[in-house]
């Protein structure tokens, strides 16, 4: 009776211990479980997230080829205008030296060209005899180009023309300025030269004789005109007109009522200039032949 009821106690031990077992066994099994799910979300996650990021990639991709495209477009675009303008600028290089040969034959033979004052590489204007330049010019870029140069060439060749044309007016309005002040630094040395100096041997001449009171640099002047082109005559009124105003900072000789003051001067002087300038810009003038 004893053995048995120590076997019984073996056996519930035994049991409890296989309880133990199972529970700890069932314990971790939840938590393995648990683990894996976990694992499962974590794995969808991840699927979700590349799928996502190999969309972007595809997407970036798409448009980085497509901007390569355009850029290669814009580029073959590029090479072709810059071509067209190549040969629009060897165009007009020829168009130029075609349109200088006749002026500097004139320049020599002592005529005044058809467009001394603008120093720009353009056509000619209309010569008023039916045959006008300009429009052969044009024809000539579409027998040239055959459509080639396009709306770019056409541009280009009309903007050059209507700043050459701005440039005319400005250095004509030069002009105009230069010769008023001629006319009145004349006419005040007409009224300066009775009151001045004399030698001694006769009363000073009257102001109703205009060829006595006629001022010394333009009488000196009018006889060679007739034998040279207009730009140089411009030319010459200029440094005159710069030499008087070198004079007058020198040394004053003109009352004060009458004299310019610094700005007027200035501003003299600058468009003295300019139109200096103009004129030396001007392939054929011919100022360093006549001057």
């Amino acid at each position: 009776m004893n053995n048995l009821l120590a076997e019984l106690r073996a056996l519930k031990e035994a049991n409890q211990r296989l309880s133990d077992d199972n529970q700890e066994l069932r314990d971790l099994c939840c938590f393995l479980d648990d683990d894996r799910q976990k694992g499962r979300k974590l794995a969808r996650e991840w699927q979700r997230f590349g799928r996502y990021t190999a969309s972007v990639m595809r997407q970036e991709v798409s448009a980085y080829q497509t901007k390569l495209r355009q850029l290669d477009d814009k580029q073959q675009e590029l090479i072709r205008d810059n071509l067209e303008l190549k040969e629009l600028c060897l165009y007009l290089d020829e168009e130029r030296s075609n349109t200088n040969r006749p002026a500097a034959v004139c320049g020599n033979c002592g005529a005044a060209p058809g467009s001394t004052t603008n120093g720009n590489a353009v056509p000619l204007r209309d010569d008023g005899d039916g045959s006008s330049s300009s429009t052969n010019a044009d024809e000539n870029i579409h027998q040239l180009g055959g459509g080639q140069f396009g709306r770019n060439g056409l541009t280009e060749l009309n903007l050059r023309s209507a700043l050459s044309d701005q440039t005319l007016q400005y250095v004509r309005s030069l002009e105009s300025r230069i010769r008023q002040l001629e006319e009145e630094r004349c006419a005040i040395l007409k009224n300066v030269q009775p009151i001045g100096p004399t030698n001694g041997t006769g009363p000073p001449v009257s102001n109703n004789n205009p060829n006595s009171n006629q001022p010394a640099p333009p009488s000196s002047i009018a006889d060679p005109i007739s034998g040279r082109p207009e730009a140089v005559v411009r030319a010459l009124q200029v440094l005159e007109v710069r030499e008087q105003l070198e004079r007058e900072r020198i040394g004053p000789n003109i009352p004060t009522d009458h004299q310019l003051d610094d700005g007027e001067k200035a501003l003299v002087r600058e468009m003295c200039n300019v139109v200096w300038r103009k004129l030396e810009d001007a392939p054929n003038t011919g100022i360093d032949q006549h001057v």
